[in-house]
């Protein structure tokens, strides 16, 4: 008689003990749960932003390259422009007879260069020599001093040098013209590109 009462106070016992372990699973199953909601979470927020921090780079890196290969397209058209306008100087000078006082000017200053009497010898461009040769035989200083005019190999101008050929004093347009570009270059991007000198 008394068994079916034990027997159903220890069942009881055991479904109460039972319960309380079932709930305390539960309970540490639900922590383990919500906090590995949370560090899934977490994970996926440090995804979202590495892959976002990759994604600002290459797009940075992006516009960086597309920005470079502008700026080179740019110089690379303003430099192909300035070339042109170099040719066509350099075209005009070579199909133009030089004037006779820009001639006088030239060789004045290159005999004058020579700081001695020495005879001198001069040389100029082929469409120019028979300019020259009249500038040397009207001029009684020159032509004591100029033994011969020579044709070279320029866009005209002027080269004179001792007769022995040691010392030479390159007057020409194209060593002048050499000379002059590299400081007209930020004058002329001034212009043709409106650039400001930084």
């Amino acid at each position: 008689m008394e068994t079916p009462k034990m027997r159903e106070a220890i069942l009881s016992k055991a479904r109460q003990e039972a319960q309380i372990l079932i709930d305390e699973a539960k309970s540490k199953a639900g922590e383990v749960v919500g906090k590995a909601q949370e560090q899934w979470e977490r994970r996926l927020e440090a995804e979202k932003k590495r892959l976002l921090s990759e994604s600002r780079r290459e797009a940075a890196r992006i516009i960086a390259q597309a920005d470079l290969k502008a700026r080179q397209e740019i110089l690379k058209e303003k430099d192909s422009i300035i070339r042109e306008m170099i040719g066509k100087v350099k075209e005009r000078l070579t199909g133009n007879t030089s004037e006779t006082s820009t001639l006088e000017r030239l060789i004045t200053e290159a005999v004058d260069a020579f700081e001695s009497d020495q005879a001198l010898k001069i040389m100029a461009s082929g469409k120019d020599i028979k300019r020259v040769r009249e500038i040397v035989a009207a001029s009684p200083v020159l032509k004591d001093r100029i033994t011969g005019v020579s044709e070279a190999a320029c866009m005209g101008g002027v080269i004179c040098e001792s007769v022995d050929g040691k010392v030479s004093v390159d007057n020409t347009y194209d060593t002048r013209l050499q000379m002059l570009i590299p400081r007209i270059l930020p004058q002329v991007g001034k212009v043709l590109f409106g650039e400001h000198e930084r």
